[in-house]
């Protein structure tokens, strides 16, 4: 049965009875829904009335016995009417008339509801005792609380509290007399000037009054006429209460949510209101009104991808699930911004959600930063990954391998797999130990260091000289990382030295342990520490002599801690783990082992040996997670993996290897290679044990590459294949070997289709290239007649004909500079240089070239850098910078019949970094792009629609060769348009800034000094 309360037909007419009303359940004796006026009556508020029962409720203890048994047997078919008395939540004493009414019979099946209904409801007011005016006026003047004054009605005060000297400094005499605007704030002077804001019987003012001190003060001012027997307006009372804190604590929480772009909103599911706060509104482009009847405008603003996830997020919270959701929005003019938006559900005692309060928050810039972190990450990992130099990054404790870049393979014979996880002071050479580590404590606060050489031990056992940069970054974590670049430099260090062998005392375990190494008394003082403690919490060893542990030890673990503390004072060596709080405030995850210190069989003190298992704890949930995430990529990859165990046995093989050589992937796990591998040699026979490459290469812990064999499936079928096998090697040990292997039967069609559509592309834009060097050269002799021509005489008529032939000459010269550049481009002919470039003089010029077609089409043409964030000097490519420059400021200039073309500059530093990203943006008031062909505009030799191309000319190759140009370097380019809105054409790219001391001029900004 449908429940009457989420009927809401029948619910918004129920809130606005003007008598009281309350509906109950008595099958379930609980409060099914009330309104206002009934809350009002009690002296309570609903929140508070609905976690009550029946029974509870003040208006419910007055039935009388008879009543109740009525209500009870659901006697009140025909209705039932009774008076009450009783005092109110507030202290009032009512007199009501209730009247009860059965709205369903429980002979129906329905469930039997009971509305109470309150028509009549009067107060009797409790007797005040006897006092006399004067008594009472004088305790209301004496308030220090309140400013009380008397004036006339043309604003002079007659008289003013004595508590105007404790909240304004003034004495009474001093505001007698005088018009009360003096007193306040000159804009809320100027307001009181208005007719009906000096004073008002309805209205409360809040307004500034000035201290005498000079500082201003908020009171919140109410007003009483007194008036004559005519209604002439004789005396005005005002009484004001100061309300500054609470302003500020107003103004306050509205900058705070500015500055944080968070704006709160609360959803009324009883009334069916949404109210906004005014950061909000801001945030959707004041979109939304204060307060909505619904959320349909909210769904509006939303961007269609998202709006069907944001519906169900808001069916969710109705139904009372708290929860969080990322979705973006359109606001005016276009843009796009990304909302984090959260809520709590507030719900009644049954469990039914009444109220939701929420908040969102504007992410757009930290979603724009994290998509281009990602973008940059995978143009670093190709770098790294292709590099035939060692890269790799280690912690700053003991120098763990994080990553390492494939070439240590080649270099020193390891895996990159094998030497994750380890320290990187495992594989130096033992001499060179020491000072790696001294180079390290010593430049560990710069921030540019020299490079240093040592030793790396081969996995073979000699030894290979190293040059290697380091480079200390923090992480997304906040710990800090050494990055570091080493070249092998072996064969230049035999050309300058012969090695000699030396040996080197090993240091103090103490002293150099890799650990933290410590000893306290039985208080739990330090006594001694070497520095891995000291890097370890970040106190000195001053600091850490004579200091108990507790301060440094979390609080959560502390009681913990000081168990197994107790436990080695009495003789039981202890390990554990614990989390300490390092001197700059950020946990630190450790092991310790606690150790007693016995001297003539006595317990004297404690030793500690401490590890930092932060990298470890979270090398394991990654390991966790890379584990789950390798079980999906097998099991969704198209090629076949089978894994091989020592003895050629399958360990694994994932779904796309058992389809293709039609098996049951349980039933071949354990099987050996060959009954599951069934190839052919090319007589037709099958190849059997040793005899077969696939045996050969498991037996010799070889890699194998096989193209273009026949393999059969067990149901006698054969396809063409090839197949990878590499041994598995796990810390210098061949745990067996992983097969690959997929269906080429379809590809070489495709391969042979490929390879002739490529040769077509080569020769098509050979004779591109061909054709615009070949044609260059006679409209070069075309140029130069035209011009010797029109330094002959002409009529008028002859000379026009001559200024159309070389504007036309000057249009196909532009055509074909274009494909000359596309065509370089296509073929990776074009090369990128770097130099200093002066950004403004750059852009200054650029912007002049065409001040004089802008001021012809009576256009505004301007340009502004942002000063802040764009600094003099960047390193870039001059000359294919002001080649996408012009491109596009002309093609604003082009498509803009009026209002202007504006050339803006910014960019976003990468902290503690000369790196950042410039972003330009050419902003016209043109013709504007259609949203369903804004796709086509960077395609080569693309036109939107033939009447332009015939009305403003061009190849449909200009945006295109930006495009490529950006990319060419390193950035990314796009549009923001709507039809006949103008459009805004932005391109970013990265760069770094250069110092004063190291610019100079590039060739093309000399060329316009």
């Amino acid at each position: 049965m449908r429940n009457f309360t989420e009927d809401w037909f029948w619910e918004p007419m129920f809130n606005k009875l003007p008598v009281g009303a309350v509906l109950i359940s008595l099958k379930t004796e609980q409060i099914v829904m009330m309104n206002e006026r009934f809350c009002e009556i009690l002296g309570s508020t609903r929140s508070e009335l609905l976690t009550r029962k029946p029974r509870e409720l003040l208006v419910l203890k007055g039935l009388s016995q008879k009543a109740l048994q009525r209500i009870e047997s659901f006697d009140v078919a025909n209705g039932l009417q009774e008076t009450i008395s009783f005092q109110s939540a507030d202290g009032r004493a009512m007199s009501i008339t209730a009247e009860f009414s059965l709205l369903a019979s429980s002979a129906n099946g329905k469930e039997p509801l009971i509305l109470c209904c309150i028509d009549r409801a009067e107060i009797k007011e409790a007797p005040l005792p006897m006092i006399g005016q004067e008594e009472l006026l004088a305790l209301i003047l004496k308030s220090g609380q309140d400013l009380i004054s008397i004036s006339n009605a043309d604003g002079i005060i007659e008289y003013i509290s004595p508590s105007a000297t404790h909240l304004l400094g003034y004495r009474q005499e001093e505001m007698v007399g005088r018009h009360r605007a003096e007193f306040y704030h000159s804009a809320d002077s100027e307001e009181m000037k208005q007719p009906g804001k000096l004073f008002s019987d309805s209205e409360i003012f809040n307004r500034r009054i000035r201290h005498k001190d000079g500082h201003y003060l908020w009171f919140e001012t109410s007003f009483h006429v007194i008036r004559g027997a005519e209604g002439q307006i004789t005396k005005v009372l005002a009484i004001a209460r100061n309300i500054t804190k609470r302003k500020i604590d107003e103004d306050t929480l509205a900058r705070a949510q500015r500055i944080a772009k968070i704006g709160s909103w609360r959803w009324d599911l009883v009334t069916r209101t949404l109210s906004f706060s005014e950061e909000i509104r801001r945030i959707y482009g004041y979109q939304l009104e204060p307060i909505e009847r619904d959320h349909k405008s909210l769904l509006s603003a939303v961007v269609t991808e998202d709006r069907k996830r944001l519906r169900r997020a808001i069916l969710s919270a109705i139904k009372g699930q708290p929860d969080e959701i990322i979705y973006r929005i359109q606001v005016e003019g276009g843009t796009i911004r990304t909302l984090r938006a959260q809520w709590e559900v507030s719900a009644r005692s049954e469990g039914k959600p009444i109220e939701l309060v929420g908040m969102a928050q504007d992410i757009t810039e930290e979603s724009l930063i994290a998509q281009q972190l990602v973008e940059n990450e995978k143009k670093y990992r190709l770098i790294t990954e292709n590099s035939l130099d060692f890269i790799s990054r280690n912690t700053i404790d003991d120098c763990t391998f994080l990553y390492c870049s494939p070439s240590c393979y080649s270099l020193l014979g390891y895996n990159p797999e094998e030497l994750v996880g380890t320290s990187a002071f495992d594989y130096v050479y033992p001499e060179d130990i020491g000072p790696l580590k001294a180079y390290l404590q010593r430049t560990l606060d710069e921030t540019s260091l020299t490079p240093i050489t040592f030793r790396y031990l081969h996995k073979d056992g000699r030894h290979i000289w190293f040059e290697v940069n380091c480079k200390f970054i923090t992480g997304q974590d906040g710990h800090r990382e050494i990055i570091s670049i080493a070249r092998d430099i072996s064969e230049r260090k035999r050309i300058e030295f012969k090695l000699k062998e030396s040996e080197q005392r090993y240091r103090s375990l103490f002293e150099y342990n890799p650990l933290a190494v410590y000893s306290m008394n039985l208080e739990g003082e330090y006594l001694t520490a070497n520095p891995n403690l000291q890097k370890l919490t970040g106190y000195s060893l001053d600091e850490l002599v004579g200091m108990y542990y507790g301060p440094i030890v979390a609080d959560k673990d502390l009681p913990r801690t000081q168990y197994h503390f107790n436990q080695a004072k009495e003789g039981n060596p202890q390990s554990y783990d614990l989390s300490i709080i390092h001197k700059d405030g950020h946990p630190i995850e450790i092991n310790t082992v606690n150790i007693p210190i016995i001297v003539d069989e006595e317990v004297v003190g404690v030793y500690g040996i401490t590890r930092d298992i932060t990298e470890r704890n979270r090398s394991m949930e990654e390991i966790k997670k890379l584990s789950r995430e390798l079980t999906l990529l097998l099991n969704t990859v198209s090629e076949g993996i089978i894994g091989l165990d020592i003895n050629g046995k399958v360990a694994f093989i994932n779904p796309a290897g058992a389809s293709m050589l039609g098996e049951d992937a349980g039933d071949v796990i354990g099987r050996s290679c060959d009954q599951i591998i069934r190839e052919i040699r090319h007589d037709g026979s099958f190849y059997r044990g040793r005899n077969s490459p696939l045996e050969m290469a498991l037996l010799q812990g070889k890699p194998l590459l096989r193209t273009e064999i026949v393999l059969w499936r067990r149901d006698g079928t054969s396809f063409l294949a090839n197949y990878q096998v590499n041994p598995i090697w796990d810390r210098g040990e061949r745990k067996g070997a992983v097969m690959v292997f997929r269906d080429i039967t379809d590809e070489k069609e495709i391969i042979r289709a490929k390879e002739s559509a490529e040769r077509a592309d080569q020769a098509k834009t050979e004779f591109l290239t061909m054709m615009s060097h070949e044609l260059r050269t006679p409209m070069n002799g075309i140029m130069g007649m035209i011009d010797l021509l029109k330094t002959t005489d002409l009529d008028e008529e002859q000379a026009n004909y001559t200024d159309i032939l070389k504007e036309s000459g000057e249009s196909l010269l532009h055509i074909l500079n274009d494909i000359l550049d596309f065509s370089r481009i296509e073929t990776g002919k074009m090369s990128i240089g770097e130099e200093p470039i002066d950004v403004r003089s750059l852009l200054g010029s650029v912007v002049d070239l065409f001040n004089a077609k802008a001021s012809e089409k009576g256009l505004t043409l301007s340009w502004s850098v942002n000063e802040d964030s764009v600094p003099d000097v960047i390193v870039a490519d001059a000359l294919r910078l002001r080649q996408v420059l012009v491109n596009l400021i002309s093609n604003a200039i082009k498509f803009t019949e009026q209002g202007s073309v504006t050339l803006t500059a910014d960019a976003v530093r990468r902290i503690g970094t000369r790196e950042l990203t410039l972003t330009i943006r050419v902003t016209d008031t043109g013709i504007g792009i259609p949203a369903d062909r804004q796709h086509q505009l960077f395609l080569s030799f693309s036109q939107l629609h033939p009447s332009l191309n015939r009305k403003y000319g061009g190849t449909g190759l200009g945006l295109a060769i930006s495009k490529k140009l950006v990319e060419l370097m390193g950035g990314i380019i796009g549009v923001d348009s709507r039809e006949f809105g103008g459009s805004t054409f932005y391109f970013s790219i990265p760069t770094r800034a250069v110092e004063p001391k190291d610019t100079s001029l590039t060739p093309v900004e000399e060329a316009y000094e």
